[in-house]
């Protein structure tokens, strides 16, 4: 039996050890259910993940235990399943799994491993594979690294992933009984977002063609004729920006994208002509984003007459149903939850789902006659411990009378002296990342924690945002630090006029874009009196050319670039940059980066700092080594703690915190 609410505690960094999420599900042929559990693993001080199945009896069958398993894919004849394993310090590398006996079986001779995997009939595996330049096969890693590194692209490292530009991936084909492979692809162009046709006689893939691919990251889709052997025909016409490929159920090869590459649209669906005469038809007139906010990857889910994809809106993300014939679009699961990976049966009559709410990471449902209910919940021992917060949900008016949205966070019963408006405490305001993103109603330990710890949290989505159609994510373009910041003023106002806050403690902070308009915030206003600056972008001017995405997402988010714009795109930039401001700053400031941040590099974080030192600003900076700009979500487990330790002592020393810290 569960504690009751006086008894539970609240939420406190290290339990993060203990936190299980369901990852990937896919349905099995009986009604079984296969499904990745992943977890922050404290001994390892690194990411698990391992695959399991859920019996139709409710007995779940532990099916793999490598360190880091996951990308599942169920062969045709429903007998096995492949996945990616990657064990510490080492490549990813394919491997088949009996479900029968759980018997696994390495799918060796690549050098590389592989970056997916997936079936082309019972005994052929089609793979992205990494390929290495002739000069390279069978070097070691030592003399690799003494090398020189030749670079002719802008395209040539990414974040999470390294060094690109001589490790270009492949359209593979594996043969499971000979073990040969076939490369099909040109190596000159790296592919990704593979998908097999029903009948196994085609793959799909998304390649950057083009010599000056690198300058816009535009993509084609590519269809591989097996049948014929031919060269790949290129499905769409140039300038698109192209997410996950996929087949209807009678194989019509589509897509999931914009062919307007060169701005900021939604993520829709689109129909392709097979011989590539005709230009993409997007499937459905729905202003929503068929891309999931919380990670999971938008491969089309085929049933008979139909594709289920995820939709984000406003602070959920829903399961919806695109009709083939009409293109209308259903919604079948919705509320105030967060969808992640989902299968269904052919029919559609059920579907399996990862699901997460504001209180409990991702479980296992299941939507039977569109009534959905719990599968498998990974942490009810845990979670009964737990005294966590349902969020409120607001709309506030921005200045124009424009309505956003925003959630609220108390701080849980159990923490004491609670706040009041006879005893008003301290209170944050975060801004997320993106732009074009979305918070809302999935389990975030970033809002949990700092209600444990005593803070009243508000987070909103203002101009720019996912979830509330292609206008609302559209209308930055060019006016960064002006319509979005008259949002976040206004939610901050919300805040400031709670009469349970204190005006004199309140703090903002943010990651990414939310990072940038934090450090635009103090440039711009006093109220606040302290500040976490977080993987931020501080300068246009020099993000265009050391960031993965800059020489195309700095242009197109601000209407700009220094590489071809002249004088007026110089003024753009730094008309947009928070560092143009930095000697207005007087708030204290924490600037927190990782090292190996390639998406928002730290240079970034070094240019403030070093600003912001030089006008005499309270200011720490924090960086982290071996870490990516992924580090709140899949960095290591012990920096993730950490990190949660830094940023309550420094909200702690500055808003006058100074007991029911998270680990009291």
């Amino acid at each position: 039996m569960a504690s009751s609410t006086n008894q539970r505690r609240p939420m406190r960094p290290s339990d993060l050890y203990e936190l299980r999420s369901v990852g990937e599900v896919v349905l099995l042929p009986e009604g079984d259910v296969a499904f990745t559990v992943t977890w922050p693993d404290q001994a390892t001080d690194q990411n698990r993940s391992t695959i399991s199945v859920l019996q139709k009896d409710g007995t779940v069958r532990q099916l793999t235990d490598g360190h880091l398993d996951r990308g599942i894919s169920l062969s045709p004849d429903g007998q096995r399943l492949a996945f990616l394993r990657t064990e510490p310090g080492a490549r990813p590398r394919p491997f088949v799994v009996e479900l029968a006996n759980g018997a696994t079986q390495l799918v060796d001779g690549l050098e590389d491993g592989a970056d997916s995997v997936s079936w082309l009939g019972n005994n052929q595996l089609v793979l992205l594979a990494p390929q290495r330049p002739a000069d390279q096969v069978g070097v070691d890693n030592e003399e690799l690294a003494r090398r020189p590194r030749i670079i002719h692209g802008l395209d040539y490292r990414y974040n999470g992933r390294g060094w690109t530009h001589d490790r270009q991936r492949q359209v593979v084909v594996v043969d499971l009984a000979t073990a040969t492979q076939r490369v099909l692809s040109d190596q000159s162009v790296d592919h990704r977002g593979l998908a097999t046709s029903p009948n196994g006689d085609a793959i799909l893939a998304i390649g950057q063609l083009g010599q000056d691919n690198d300058l816009t990251a535009t993509s084609d889709v590519l269809l591989f004729d097996l049948e014929s052997g031919k060269e790949p025909v290129v499905l769409t016409q140039a300038g698109g920006r192209w997410a996950q490929t996929g087949w209807t159920a009678d194989g019509r090869p589509m897509v999931i994208g914009t062919p307007d590459g060169a701005a900021v649209r939604l993520m829709r669906p689109h129909l392709l002509d097979r011989n590539g005469v005709e230009p993409p038809r997007v499937l459905g007139l729905a202003d929503v984003s068929a891309a999931s906010v919380v990670g999971a990857p938008s491969v089309p889910c085929v049933v008979d007459a139909a594709v289920l994809l995820p939709g984000t809106r406003g602070g959920a993300v829903t399961i919806d149903r695109y009709e083939l014939s009409t293109g209308n679009v259903s919604t079948l699961l919705q509320g105030q939850l967060s969808v992640g990976a989902f299968d269904a049966t052919a029919d559609g009559t059920r579907i399996v789902a990862a699901v997460s709410t504001p209180t409990r990471p991702a479980e296992l449902w299941q939507i039977v006659d569109n009534e959905p209910s719990t599968l498998l919940s990974l942490n009810e021992e845990l979670l009964a411990q737990l005294d966590l917060v349902e969020p409120e949900q607001l709309q506030i008016p921005s200045t124009d009378g424009v309505s956003v949205e925003a959630f609220l966070f108390r701080p849980p019963p159990s923490v004491e002296p609670a706040t009041s408006p006879s005893q008003p405490g301290p209170a944050l305001h975060y801004i997320h990342g993106g732009p074009m993103f979305a918070y809302g109603y999935e389990f975030f330990d970033e809002f949990q924690l700092a209600a444990a710890a005593g803070y009243i949290v508000i987070a909103g989505n203002p101009r720019g945002s996912d979830g509330y159609g292609e206008e609302w994510a559209a209308c930055l373009t060019a006016r960064l630090g002006t319509i979005d910041w008259q949002d976040i003023t206004a939610i901050s106002d919300h805040l400031f006029a709670l009469p349970e806050v204190d005006s004199e403690r309140v703090g903002v902070g943010g990651g990414s874009y939310g990072g940038f308009m934090t450090a635009w915030a103090i440039s711009h206003s006093d109220r606040y009196r302290a500040a976490l600056v977080e993987r931020a972008v501080t300068n246009w001017e020099s993000f265009v050319g050391t960031s993965d995405i800059g020489a195309f997402f700095g242009p197109m988010l601000v209407g700009a670039s220094i590489l071809g714009d002249g004088e007026a795109g110089v003024d753009a930039l730094r008309r947009q940059s928070p560092l143009t401001y930095a000697s207005e700053v007087r708030t204290p400031t924490l600037i927190l980066h990782s090292e190996e941040d390639w998406r928002c590099p730290i240079e970034q974080a070094e240019q403030l700092f070093a600003a912001y030192r030089h006008n005499g600003v309270d200011v720490t900076f924090v960086r982290f080594p071996g870490e990516n700009h992924e580090l709140t979500r899949s960095g290591s487990p012990q920096h993730r703690v950490e990190r949660f330790e830094i940023v309550h002592d420094f909200f702690g020393e500055h808003l006058g915190v100074h007991s029911n810290t998270p680990e009291n």
